[in-house]
């Protein structure tokens, strides 16, 4: 079948004799070959649903219409209808045109996946959200798409953060304007855990140990001394309240204990206080920490990257990025189970 003159769906031009054009085997529409590899299918789905067949828009409208008349048509960014030039909304779809929702005319086919859905656009409030959610949650989470970030752009930092938008934006806005963070109570409260969960790891690591080493040191170290005097004798001092304070408690070991055992009744004080020590300080530096890690592993994946489209790149940031649910749950876990084994 002879297709020269009528328009390809997706990009509205006309087909030349020479192009290299496909038919979808069901309603019959033709594509460029490209256009039709970029959406992946058939986009008339409403006319395969009823078994009707793909029919000539403009011979609808009247091929007598000059291709300077033409020119002058608003195209449907959605569905590829030409519109009259004084349309606000489509004429076939009923979505707001380019020229009115603030869209670049004839970006038909470069939108998300499942956009060119006709039942789904006809829907009033996927037109709502199409057109005003991407401004309201630019509000809330306080960053823009193309917002710069020390290099990368507010769409790349959150896809990079993945979940928890709202709190994290308003976060990294205010690193990067009044260079101000937030206290970061997951730290506080779950330490290493929140590490892991955010795909910190080394740091996760090091937290890790500083909670389970307290009570792993206390429980080799009484296992050492069980038979030891000095040492049952301090420990049913401390059992009883014979010390006033931890002053008295150190006093007592300077006076009463040698070396060997002065360090090893302190150590596990000693590591336990370093832990809590370490985890405040982090909880003030995590949020600033997360966002330089972030800003220098999307720059790392940019450069690497560099012949990747930018859907590409932004897919890669996402898996990069993110959360590791299910490591952050086993490490909460075994913590649990390390403190409470070697505690009892």
């Amino acid at each position: 079948m002879d297709f020269t003159g009528k328009s390809c769906p997706v990009c509205s031009k006309r087909f030349e004799a020479d192009d290299d054009i496909v038919v979808c085997p069901k309603c019959g529409a033709p594509y460029h070959r490209e256009c039709y590899e970029i959406k992946g299918a058939c986009i008339f789905s409403e006319l395969h649903e009823k078994g009707e067949v793909w029919h000539d828009i403009n011979q609808e409208s009247g091929s007598n219409t000059t291709e300077e008349n033409n020119d002058d048509l608003v195209v449907c960014r959605y569905c590829g209808h030409k519109n009259s030039p004084d349309s606000i909304v489509c004429e076939r779809c009923g979505n707001f045109l380019s020229a009115h929702d603030g869209g670049e005319q004839g970006d038909y086919g470069s939108d998300d996946e499942g956009d060119d859905d006709p039942m789904r656009m006809s829907s009033p409030v996927f037109r709502a959200k199409k057109f005003y959610m991407d401004d309201i949650r630019d509000f809330a989470i306080g960053i823009k798409k193309d917002e710069d970030f020390d290099g990368v752009t507010g769409e790349e930092l959150m896809n990079y953060v993945g979940t928890n938008e709202l709190y994290y934006g308003p976060v990294f806005s205010s690193i990067k304007k009044r260079n101000m963070s937030r206290f970061n109570f997951s730290t506080l409260l779950f330490q290493g855990v929140w590490y892991f969960y955010r795909k910190q790891y080394l740091t996760g690591i090091i937290l890790s140990l500083l909670t389970v080493l307290p009570p792993v040191v206390q429980y080799f170290c009484y296992s050492y001394f069980k038979t030891d005097e000095l040492w049952l004798t301090a420990q049913e001092a401390v059992a009883s309240g014979g010390y006033a304070s931890y002053r008295d408690y150190l006093g007592w070991i300077f006076a009463n204990c040698d070396l060997m055992h002065g360090v090893l009744m302190l150590l596990p004080l000693a590591l336990s206080f370093i832990g809590f020590a370490v985890t405040i300080v982090l909880a003030f530096c995590a949020n600033r920490n997360y966002y330089k890690r972030a800003i220098k592993k999307i720059k790392s994946i940019k450069t690497n990257n560099s012949d990747k489209s930018e859907k590409e790149i932004l897919e890669i940031i996402r898996n990069k990025g993110g959360i590791n649910q299910g490591l952050g749950i086993m490490m909460l876990v075994c913590e649990l189970i390390i403190t409470v084994a070697f505690t009892l």
